[in-house]
């Protein structure tokens, strides 16, 4: 991550291609005066920290709920129901999060969903120990702050980072969650081996405590510049697809489209259930894997409480470090000339093909007993399944710029609905077959039909409900060729 923003901050390392889409000045969806360079780096830096946290403090629980089921004396299924219960709040806040951050700006949407779930991660042990009720609100608490972090935060990225650095930052930020998956995997061991379990809670719920007087006086821009007159549009529209060898007459038709928008319309077309499928797909598997991993190698390989870190942590490393890089390779190729289109379905099909088959092998008589051989391969699964931050992870930028939170939104609520739905499921499965290969076939299953459904059904074009993306005037790159879709 550290190298995704060196290059983030200073610009490619690469010759630059022009890019082969450009937007009218007065209609674009790009902030009227971006900040510099420095300041932009520094807003997802910190952004970065903050979804380090967020997923700290839901993945604590995967290791603590261990010495917490033989305390309060929880079966399979009940584990399952503690684990997911999370995913229903989270699903409440995502489409809303996206639209407040849309209209009012991301920051202190952000601000305020760290705030609410670091209350509730810190209120967990007390709310455990006072019933199953408290400690069930207290979940869906937690998911009701988070779920407002990634939709602020891809609003926030469409706002304040230029078009050829946002999959970098989007590769960045989200490779940020499984670094804080990693952390709480490594950690939480340690903490309960020496304190306790209780304090895995009170420790990460600190976190955030650091975070906000970082945030919080930190100056974003919220808002893309409004549109000028449809008349002034034209003109500057015509202008620019003079330059491009384009008509004055397709000008005025495309301003005149974009001034009908209807971002609720976007939810209706294909490009962003194409969104919504491959999240839910891919999800069913990410979800399963974070809440379950710790239990699989505790009873399937019967590692150690204390032990359990040094087979849980590094998938979520190596995850990590290429998702980070996944971002700034999807960028480099289209900088390079690839389409759009092509970049996104290339990464996101190997991204899921990928964790299927390292899964099956994972728990196949070919790994035997061997926890350490199961380790490595869902550490090269997890790291396939990378790719897709280069996929669907910076999609909804494409298709729709001007309401990125929106549709984000939509697409995490697909995928928390997968986590509302796998976790239980699993939970349900080994309690009643204690088959943990039918577990991860599903899972397998899962991944092979989300790769059917993007290769089938998403885009890559700014869609008209957008607001703007009518708008988009093919240019061709320096020497010739044709415009990227």
């Amino acid at each position: 991550m550290c190298v995704g923003l060196y290059v983030f901050t200073w610009g490619p390392c690469f010759p630059t291609i022009p890019p082969l889409t450009r937007f009218p000045p007065t209609l674009s969806p790009r902030p009227s005066t971006p900040p510099p360079r420095q300041k932009t780096a520094a807003q997802v830096a910190l952004c970065t920290l903050g979804v380090v946290i967020c997923y700290a403090d839901r993945s604590n629980i995967s290791t603590a709920v261990l010495p917490m089921a033989q305390q309060f004396g929880w079966d399979k299924a009940y584990q399952g129901v503690v684990l997911s219960v999370f995913f229903g709040g989270y699903a409440t806040t995502q489409i809303l999060g996206g639209k407040l951050a849309d209209q009012y700006g991301g920051k202190m949407v952000l601000a305020a969903g760290v705030a609410l779930w670091s209350l509730f991660t810190y209120a967990t042990p007390a709310a455990a120990a006072a019933g199953t009720l408290p400690l069930l609100v207290a979940r869906v608490m937690l998911g009701v702050g988070e779920g407002v972090a990634f939709p602020s935060i891809h609003s926030l990225i469409a706002r304040n980072v230029p078009v050829r650095s946002q999959t970098t930052a989007v590769g960045i930020v989200t490779a940020a969650s499984y670094a804080g998956t990693a952390l709480a995997f490594g950690i939480s061991p340690l903490i309960i081996s020496k304190f306790g379990w209780e304090w895995v809670f009170y420790a990460f719920a600190g976190l955030a405590l650091l975070w906000l007087p970082l945030w919080l006086p930190v100056k974003t821009l919220d808002k893309f510049k409004k549109p000028e007159t449809a008349l002034q549009a034209a003109d500057t529209s015509a202008a620019v697809g003079a330059a491009a060898g384009g008509s004055a007459s397709t000008s005025h038709g495309t301003s005149s489209s974009s001034s009908s928008s209807n971002p609720w319309a976007l939810l209706r077309r294909r490009e962003v259930w194409a969104i919504c499928a491959a999240q839910y797909t891919q999800s069913w598997g990410m979800y399963g894997l974070l809440n379950w991993l710790p239990t699989f190698f505790s009873e399937f390989y019967h590692v150690q409480l204390a032990d359990l870190g040094s087979y849980t942590l590094l998938p979520y490393v190596f995850q990590g470090g290429l998702g980070a890089a996944t971002g700034f390779l999807a960028d480099y190729l289209i900088r390079s000339g690839w389409q759009v289109g092509t970049v996104r379905k290339i990464l996101q099909v190997a991204g899921m093909l990928g964790p299927a088959a390292c899964l099956c092998l994972a728990v196949s008589p070919v790994v035997g007993a061997s926890a350490s051989l199961a380790s490595a391969l869902i550490t090269v699964g997890l790291g396939f399944s990378a790719l897709t931050l280069g996929g669907v992870s910076a999609s909804h930028l494409d298709v729709a710029p001007r309401n990125a939170g929106l549709v984000f939104g939509a697409g995490n609520t697909a995928a928390t609905l997968a986590g509302l739905v796998s976790v239980p499921v699993t939970g349900y499965v080994l309690q009643t077959t204690g088959s943990w290969p039918l577990v991860f076939g599903i899972t397998a299953l899962h991944y092979v039909a989300g790769a059917v459904a993007w290769t089938i059904w998403s885009g890559d074009k700014p869609l008209p409900e957008d607001g703007g993306g009518a708008t988009a005037v093919a240019v061709a790159p320096a020497g010739g060729g044709g415009g990227n879709a």
